[in-house]
């Protein structure tokens, strides 16, 4: 009777329990096997997802592609609109605006329109404006009254005075590059010669160098 209870002890000793860490790997079986259910779950709700996103994604372009920045910026009030209808707060809506058109860009190479400055465009508007009432004055005509209002000499003379300069200077703005490229030109010839004279060191050099300072001052 006694040999019989050793070799049950025996046999029992000799059974290994499998561990997980320091934990019986049966305590834990039904915890990883939900995790394994549920992580199948998830991944196909991603990828659903992923498809679902890809979809909206394609509208959203083709919707935004080719707008004014004016426009574009309805587009986005109206779809933060919808995502704060859900609860979510103007930043978070933000966000997921932001979201969706950098995935915009980086699937259909999307290129957000950039904001014009009302500023700007106005003052461009007021511009061509003033040109077009002074295209009936030739340059002559434009002088004339420049060098009028100069002589008048207040504040709103003057100030009209340098309108009408800027408008002469935007006419003959061609005319005056070329003369600037001209005029280096020559110096940069006479500034070499110079030096081709003061490295030569003869008599006939040093002549025409003292000729050249006197002419010009």
């Amino acid at each position: 009777m006694s040999l019989s209870t050793n070799n049950v002890a025996q046999s029992a000793v000799a059974v290994p329990v499998a561990m997980i860490g320091d934990r019986p790997a049966i305590e834990l079986q039904d915890t990883i096997f939900t995790i394994g259910e549920e992580v199948l779950a998830a991944e196909g709700l991603m990828a659903q997802g992923k498809q679902a996103l890809d979809v909206l994604d394609s509208n959203l372009h083709d919707i935004i592609k080719g707008l004014p920045y004016d426009q574009f910026m309805i587009v986005r009030d109206f779809y933060k609109a919808g995502v704060i209808d859900k609860g979510r707060s103007d930043d978070a809506a933000q966000k997921m605006w932001e979201r969706s058109v950098n995935r915009c860009k980086s699937t259909f190479e999307f290129v957000t329109p950039k904001s014009q400055n009302k500023d700007a465009e106005r003052k461009a508007a007021k511009r061509a404006e003033e040109i077009d009432k002074l295209a009936a004055f030739g340059d002559g005509e434009l002088l004339d009254l420049r060098d009028s209002h100069l002589r008048k000499g207040d504040s709103k003379s003057i100030a009209q005075a340098q309108k009408l300069a800027k408008e002469l200077e935007r006419r003959n703005a061609s005319e005056l590059d070329a003369e600037k490229i001209q005029r280096k030109a020559t110096a940069d010839k006479i500034i070499a010669r110079v030096k081709e004279l003061a490295k030569a060191g003869t008599t006939d050099a040093d002549s025409m160098l003292y000729q050249a300072l006197m002419l010009l001052g």
